[in-house]
Protein backbone atom coordinates (compact mmCIF):
# COMPACT_ATOMS: atom_id res chain seq x y z
CA UNK A 1 0.00 0.00 0.00
CA UNK A 2 1.36 3.78 -0.48
CA UNK A 3 2.13 6.04 1.94
CA UNK A 4 -1.01 7.43 3.15
CA UNK A 5 -1.37 11.29 4.64
CA UNK A 6 -3.10 12.56 7.24
CA UNK A 7 -5.86 13.42 5.64
CA UNK A 8 -6.48 10.79 3.96
CA UNK A 9 -6.21 8.69 6.61
CA UNK A 10 -8.94 10.44 8.29
CA UNK A 11 -11.18 10.26 5.27
CA UNK A 12 -10.72 6.47 5.12
CA UNK A 13 -11.58 6.70 8.80
CA UNK A 14 -15.24 8.20 8.20
CA UNK A 15 -15.63 6.04 5.65
CA UNK A 16 -15.14 3.24 7.64
CA UNK A 17 -17.11 4.27 10.67
CA UNK A 18 -20.32 5.12 8.02
CA UNK A 19 -19.73 1.26 6.64
CA UNK A 20 -19.93 0.31 10.26
CA UNK A 21 -23.05 1.80 11.45
CA UNK A 22 -24.74 0.11 8.19
CA UNK A 23 -23.59 -3.06 8.87
CA UNK A 24 -24.81 -2.73 12.59
CA UNK A 25 -20.90 -3.38 14.29
CA UNK A 26 -18.05 -1.46 15.40
CA UNK A 27 -14.57 -1.44 14.33
CA UNK A 28 -11.74 -1.89 16.44
CA UNK A 29 -8.94 0.38 16.10
CA UNK A 30 -5.56 -0.18 17.84
CA UNK A 31 -3.03 2.74 17.35
CA UNK A 32 0.14 0.51 17.86
CA UNK A 33 3.32 1.12 16.80
CA UNK A 34 2.47 -2.15 14.51
CA UNK A 35 -0.62 -3.27 13.05
CA UNK A 36 -2.32 -5.74 15.02
CA UNK A 37 -6.07 -6.65 14.24
CA UNK A 38 -8.45 -7.25 17.11
CA UNK A 39 -11.55 -8.90 17.67
CA UNK A 40 -15.15 -7.44 18.87
CA UNK A 41 -15.11 -8.91 22.13
CA UNK A 42 -18.33 -7.21 22.83
CA UNK A 43 -20.42 -8.83 20.36
CA UNK A 44 -18.49 -11.97 21.42
CA UNK A 45 -19.67 -11.82 25.01
CA UNK A 46 -23.27 -11.24 23.85
CA UNK A 47 -23.28 -13.47 21.05
CA UNK A 48 -21.82 -16.40 22.54
CA UNK A 49 -23.49 -18.93 24.40
CA UNK A 50 -22.62 -19.85 28.36
CA UNK A 51 -20.34 -22.29 28.87
CA UNK A 52 -22.88 -23.05 31.72
CA UNK A 53 -25.11 -25.18 29.15
CA UNK A 54 -22.73 -27.80 29.50
CA UNK A 55 -23.79 -28.59 33.26
CA UNK A 56 -26.97 -28.37 32.64
CA UNK A 57 -26.86 -31.12 29.96
CA UNK A 58 -24.56 -32.88 32.41
CA UNK A 59 -27.50 -32.39 34.85
CA UNK A 60 -30.38 -32.79 32.03
CA UNK A 61 -29.53 -33.98 28.84
CA UNK A 62 -30.94 -31.95 26.06
CA UNK A 63 -30.97 -29.23 28.58
CA UNK A 64 -27.79 -27.07 27.13
CA UNK A 65 -29.43 -27.69 23.88
CA UNK A 66 -32.91 -26.25 24.51
CA UNK A 67 -31.19 -23.06 26.89
CA UNK A 68 -29.32 -22.14 23.57
CA UNK A 69 -31.94 -22.34 21.19
CA UNK A 70 -31.82 -26.07 19.31
CA UNK A 71 -34.97 -27.37 20.48
CA UNK A 72 -34.52 -30.45 17.83
CA UNK A 73 -31.88 -31.51 19.02
CA UNK A 74 -32.89 -30.99 23.15
CA UNK A 75 -36.16 -33.35 22.02
CA UNK A 76 -33.88 -35.76 21.03
CA UNK A 77 -32.29 -35.93 24.25
CA UNK A 78 -34.93 -35.49 26.91
CA UNK A 79 -36.98 -38.25 24.85
CA UNK A 80 -33.79 -40.89 25.49
CA UNK A 81 -33.85 -39.80 28.95
CA UNK A 82 -37.50 -40.13 29.05
CA UNK A 83 -37.20 -43.51 27.25
CA UNK A 84 -34.51 -44.22 29.71
CA UNK A 85 -36.56 -43.60 32.86
CA UNK A 86 -39.20 -45.43 31.75
CA UNK A 87 -37.21 -48.87 31.19
CA UNK A 88 -35.02 -48.54 34.71
CA UNK A 89 -38.31 -47.69 36.78
CA UNK A 90 -40.03 -50.60 34.76
CA UNK A 91 -37.08 -53.01 34.99
CA UNK A 92 -37.03 -52.47 38.80
CA UNK A 93 -40.78 -52.80 39.56
CA UNK A 94 -40.86 -55.71 37.31
CA UNK A 95 -38.01 -57.34 38.93
CA UNK A 96 -39.52 -57.18 42.64
CA UNK A 97 -42.55 -58.50 41.20
CA UNK A 98 -41.17 -61.67 40.81
CA UNK A 99 -39.30 -61.75 43.55
CA UNK A 100 -42.21 -61.50 45.47
CA UNK A 101 -43.71 -64.29 43.05
CA UNK A 102 -41.07 -66.62 43.93
CA UNK A 103 -41.28 -66.11 47.55
CA UNK A 104 -44.96 -66.81 47.55
CA UNK A 105 -44.03 -69.31 45.55
CA UNK A 106 -41.67 -70.86 47.98
CA UNK A 107 -43.66 -70.60 50.79
CA UNK A 108 -46.73 -72.59 49.02
CA UNK A 109 -43.97 -75.21 47.95
CA UNK A 110 -41.48 -75.43 49.87
CA UNK A 111 -43.16 -74.56 53.25
CA UNK A 112 -41.03 -71.26 53.59
CA UNK A 113 -40.95 -68.90 56.35
CA UNK A 114 -40.59 -65.55 54.64
CA UNK A 115 -40.36 -63.62 57.57
CA UNK A 116 -36.71 -61.86 57.64
CA UNK A 117 -34.75 -63.69 55.49
CA UNK A 118 -32.03 -62.34 53.55
CA UNK A 119 -30.73 -63.25 49.71
CA UNK A 120 -28.61 -65.61 50.57
CA UNK A 121 -31.29 -67.32 51.94
CA UNK A 122 -33.24 -67.49 48.86
CA UNK A 123 -30.12 -69.03 46.84
CA UNK A 124 -29.77 -71.76 49.20
CA UNK A 125 -33.25 -73.29 49.33
CA UNK A 126 -33.15 -73.61 45.52
CA UNK A 127 -29.86 -75.49 45.79
CA UNK A 128 -31.36 -78.63 47.85
CA UNK A 129 -34.54 -80.22 48.26
CA UNK A 130 -34.97 -79.68 51.70
CA UNK A 131 -32.75 -77.86 54.83
CA UNK A 132 -31.49 -80.92 56.37
CA UNK A 133 -29.41 -82.24 53.01
CA UNK A 134 -28.23 -78.65 52.52
CA UNK A 135 -26.95 -78.71 56.18
CA UNK A 136 -25.54 -82.27 54.99
CA UNK A 137 -23.47 -80.75 52.15
CA UNK A 138 -22.37 -77.74 54.50
CA UNK A 139 -20.82 -80.30 56.96
CA UNK A 140 -19.21 -82.17 53.88
CA UNK A 141 -17.35 -78.71 53.28
CA UNK A 142 -16.38 -78.17 56.54
CA UNK A 143 -18.88 -74.76 56.53
CA UNK A 144 -19.89 -74.89 59.69
CA UNK A 145 -20.66 -71.21 59.49
CA UNK A 146 -23.32 -72.11 56.32
CA UNK A 147 -25.03 -74.35 58.27
CA UNK A 148 -28.89 -73.81 59.46
CA UNK A 149 -30.43 -74.37 62.69
CA UNK A 150 -33.16 -77.16 62.26
CA UNK A 151 -35.97 -75.00 63.42
CA UNK A 152 -39.18 -73.81 61.70
CA UNK A 153 -37.86 -70.49 60.99
CA UNK A 154 -35.52 -71.78 59.04
CA UNK A 155 -37.24 -74.84 57.45
CA UNK A 156 -37.69 -75.70 53.83
CA UNK A 157 -38.96 -79.03 52.02
CA UNK A 158 -39.48 -78.76 48.33
CA UNK A 159 -42.72 -80.76 47.50
CA UNK A 160 -41.28 -82.44 44.18
CA UNK A 161 -37.82 -81.28 41.90
CA UNK A 162 -40.29 -79.63 39.12
CA UNK A 163 -41.62 -77.26 42.02
CA UNK A 164 -37.80 -76.61 43.01
CA UNK A 165 -36.99 -76.00 39.14
CA UNK A 166 -39.68 -73.66 38.40
CA UNK A 167 -38.44 -71.84 41.40
CA UNK A 168 -35.05 -71.29 40.43
CA UNK A 169 -36.14 -70.21 37.20
CA UNK A 170 -38.04 -66.91 38.86
CA UNK A 171 -35.12 -66.48 40.47
CA UNK A 172 -32.86 -66.42 37.31
CA UNK A 173 -35.67 -64.04 35.48
CA UNK A 174 -35.24 -61.67 38.59
CA UNK A 175 -31.34 -61.44 38.12
CA UNK A 176 -32.26 -60.61 34.29
CA UNK A 177 -34.62 -57.76 34.90
CA UNK A 178 -31.66 -56.54 38.17
CA UNK A 179 -28.92 -56.61 34.90
CA UNK A 180 -31.11 -54.66 32.50
CA UNK A 181 -31.27 -52.07 35.64
CA UNK A 182 -27.64 -51.62 35.81
CA UNK A 183 -27.14 -51.33 32.21
CA UNK A 184 -29.50 -48.55 32.13
CA UNK A 185 -28.05 -46.62 34.77
CA UNK A 186 -24.96 -46.60 32.64
CA UNK A 187 -27.13 -45.76 29.27
CA UNK A 188 -28.13 -42.39 31.83
CA UNK A 189 -24.20 -41.44 31.97
CA UNK A 190 -23.51 -42.17 28.38
CA UNK A 191 -26.83 -39.97 26.99
CA UNK A 192 -24.94 -37.18 29.65
CA UNK A 193 -21.53 -37.54 27.84
CA UNK A 194 -23.27 -37.53 24.74
CA UNK A 195 -25.06 -34.44 25.28
CA UNK A 196 -22.76 -32.55 27.18
CA UNK A 197 -20.37 -33.01 23.98
CA UNK A 198 -22.61 -31.88 21.34
CA UNK A 199 -23.30 -28.66 23.44
CA UNK A 200 -19.66 -28.31 23.38
CA UNK A 201 -19.44 -28.60 19.54
CA UNK A 202 -23.02 -25.85 19.14
CA UNK A 203 -21.06 -23.99 21.06
CA UNK A 204 -17.45 -23.97 19.10
CA UNK A 205 -19.54 -23.61 15.83
CA UNK A 206 -21.61 -20.77 17.03
CA UNK A 207 -18.33 -19.16 18.16
CA UNK A 208 -16.94 -19.79 15.02
CA UNK A 209 -19.76 -18.03 13.11
CA UNK A 210 -19.60 -15.26 15.35
CA UNK A 211 -16.12 -14.72 14.35
CA UNK A 212 -16.58 -14.99 10.76
CA UNK A 213 -19.27 -12.03 11.09
CA UNK A 214 -16.90 -9.56 12.56
CA UNK A 215 -15.69 -6.45 11.42
CA UNK A 216 -12.21 -5.13 12.33
CA UNK A 217 -10.01 -2.38 12.02
CA UNK A 218 -6.18 -1.93 12.55
CA UNK A 219 -3.55 0.85 11.67
CA UNK A 220 -0.53 1.52 12.11
CA UNK A 221 2.83 4.48 12.01
CA UNK A 222 6.23 3.53 10.81
CA UNK A 223 8.79 6.01 11.02
CA UNK A 224 11.81 6.03 8.83
CA UNK A 225 15.66 7.42 9.40
CA UNK A 226 14.86 11.16 8.16
CA UNK A 227 11.70 11.84 10.04
CA UNK A 228 9.09 10.84 7.55
CA UNK A 229 6.56 8.19 8.35
CA UNK A 230 3.82 6.55 6.79
CA UNK A 231 0.27 5.05 8.09
CA UNK A 232 -0.35 1.47 6.98
CA UNK A 233 -4.09 -0.06 7.74
CA UNK A 234 -5.51 -3.61 7.36
CA UNK A 235 -9.70 -3.33 6.98
CA UNK A 236 -11.92 -5.86 7.54
CA UNK A 237 -15.55 -5.63 6.94
CA UNK A 238 -18.30 -8.10 7.09
CA UNK A 239 -22.12 -7.58 6.00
Amino acid sequence: MEPITMKNTIILLVIIALISSASGQTPVVGPDKYPQQENLSANEVKSAPSKINILYSLILPGAGQWAMGHKRSAKIFMGTEFVLWAGFLGSHAYSNTIQENYQSYATVHAGVNNVQKDEQYWINIGSSRNIFEFNEGQLRNRNLRGVYNENSLNYWQWDSDDSREVYNDLRVQEHTWEQRATFIVGAFVLNRIVSSVDVIRLIRKEKKEIDNQMSSLSFGYKSEKFGTGFFKMNLKVNW
